[in-house]
């Protein structure tokens, strides 16, 4: 059980090149497209703004050639952010877990942390403080399709299994992860990547470090968010969709 006095540091992983989305025509950063009057960086952080508390500490990771200091650091003053770090990327890395691994240095080993992307809007009130327990916490949604990681619960609801973009069950992540501590990450993110082969399509992914946890005897809670509280933004047709559906 983590410390609930402890403050939280959000991970705010931002480094992938986008590709998708240059091919069709954007030619800027990912995050810094702008879709029903807010970037998709703004549209990221509005359902995490309610989670935060007033001592938590966010830290965004974005590549160099970015240039993303003052972009981040107006977006983040205008939303009342004040604890924000930037840290900036030479080169990609091989994957989501690596990257939240570059931000360990800058967070005490015993604080919680939760990793998130700019794939994902939430609406405001979408995601409970309290909901974080156990080791690692996961929200999930119900959503058809192979395209999310997903996690398997046994009868009393906790996870026993979480598989990227493998439908094992009806729950699919929302692309937020929770653990309990900065050093809790990165011993499982050390001892799972530690075998050979566990790169999926070689990207080393956050979600599978819970089977780590899980296989090491810990806990992992899942909570569920209605689909109407989740806006995908990873693709260009899904941010086309968004931008059709006109909700802001």
């Amino acid at each position: 059980m983590s410390d609930a006095t402890l403050p939280w540091s959000f991970i705010i992983t931002m480094a992938g090149m986008g590709s998708r989305f240059r091919k069709a025509g954007f030619d800027c950063p990912k995050y810094m497209i702008e879709v029903c009057g807010k970037t998709l960086f703004e549209w990221s952080l509005v359902g995490l703004q309610d989670l935060a508390a007033a001592d938590d500490r966010f830290v965004f990771i974005a590549r160099k050639e970015d240039q993303a200091f003052d972009f981040i650091s107006h977006k983040t003053s205008a939303m009342g952010l004040r604890n924000v770090q930037l840290i900036e990327l030479d080169a990609p890395t091989d994957g989501q877990a690596t990257t939240a691994i570059l931000a360990m240095e800058a967070i005490a080993p015993q604080h919680p942390i939760a990793i998130f992307n700019i794939d994902t809007g939430l609406v405001a009130g979408a995601l409970q403080r309290q909901d974080a327990v156990g080791d690692g916490w996961i929200p999930c949604f119900r959503a058809a399709g192979d395209a999310w990681s997903f996690c398997r619960v046994d009868a009393t609801g906790g996870v026993v299994e979480v598989r990227e973009k493998v439908r094992i069950s009806d729950f699919a992540t929302i692309g937020l992860y929770w653990f309990r501590s900065a050093q809790l990450y990165s011993d499982a993110y050390a001892r799972y990547y530690s075998v050979a082969g566990r790169e999926e399509k070689g990207e080393r992914y956050v979600a599978p470090l819970y089977n780590q946890i899980i296989n090491d005897g810990g806990s992992v809670s899942l909570s569920e968010v209605g689909m109407s509280d989740v806006i995908a933004l990873g693709t260009p047709e899904e941010v086309a969709r968004f931008e059709s559906s006109n909700i802001n």
